[in-house]
């Protein structure tokens, strides 16, 4: 294992990464994307998807960073579907329906229909062509803030956890999309750095878990069950990347 130093949500976290993973994966996907973005000819974008818990961000963000320390690489720049969350606004004067059941939409934050995908649909239409801006989601003020980064490079690597669901209006998503990168962990794994994750926030176990099992719980089995049409599927446990290649790999 190396040790790297990443800024993830403005702050500074050591990460660690296996130097066989940096290898024997990372590295050709660089080399893939690169190769891709020079034969389009134009900006691409690559979806990396995988539920919650389970360190999109923080790989996104590394292989941000390798791709700028190797002059055979296009660089490549990270941006996260969190920015496309409805406004908070929105969230509390809007309904929403899940597993038939019309409930407030402030109350299921990270559910697919809590993000504007229309709005996402027009940014990446703009971007093929035009470096325009993107909003992030702050994680001070718990809300969006609308054209913040500027895009500059011609490879945007985009993480989410519901980019590669197949159904309306999600799956409007998959033309602008030049390859597709899916993580998957074991559900208890998961659950259990979900729960270790609202317990650093301030909440305590019981709460949690309620928060948990009303919502994080729905959102690890709607992106689980969405890798299908992702050209990579990686396994990850410890720390260390396992590529997937049969069906019996990924159950859970």
């Amino acid at each position: 294992m190396k040790t790297y130093q990443l800024t993830v949500n403005d702050l500074i976290i050591d990460a660690d990464f296996d130097e066989e993973n940096i290898a024997a994966i990372f590295h050709p996907l660089l080399k893939k994307w690169t190769e891709l973005q020079r034969t389009q000819k134009q900006r691409i974008f690559i979806f990396l998807a995988a539920p919650p818990g389970c360190g999109k961000t923080t790989l996104a963000l590394f292989l941000e960073q390798l791709s700028r320390n190797c002059s055979d690489y296009t660089p490549i720049q990270t941006l996260g579907l969190d920015g496309f969350h409805y406004e908070q606004a929105y969230l509390n004067s809007h309904e929403t329906d899940i597993d038939g059941q019309v409930v407030p939409m402030k109350d299921y934050k990270g559910h697919p229909s809590t993000f504007n995908v229309p709005l996402l649909l027009k940014k990446l239409t703009e971007a093929r062509w035009e470096d325009n801006k993107w909003p992030i989601y702050s994680r001070k003020l718990h809300d969006v803030i609308q054209d913040q980064v500027q895009l500059t490079e011609k490879i945007i690597l985009l993480e989410g956890n519901y980019l590669l669901l197949d159904e309306a209006p999600w799956n409007q998503l998959h033309e602008y999309c030049a390859d597709r990168v899916f993580l998957y962990a074991y559900a208890a794994v998961l659950e259990e750095r979900l729960i270790e994750r609202k317990m650093q926030g301030g909440l305590s176990y019981e709460k949690a878990r309620i928060f948990y099992e009303r919502s994080d719980k729905r959102n690890v089995e709607i992106a689980l069950a969405n890798d299908r049409s992702a050209e990579t599927i990686l396994y990850v446990e410890k720390g260390v990347f396992h590529p997937v290649k049969f069906e019996k790999e990924r159950e859970v």
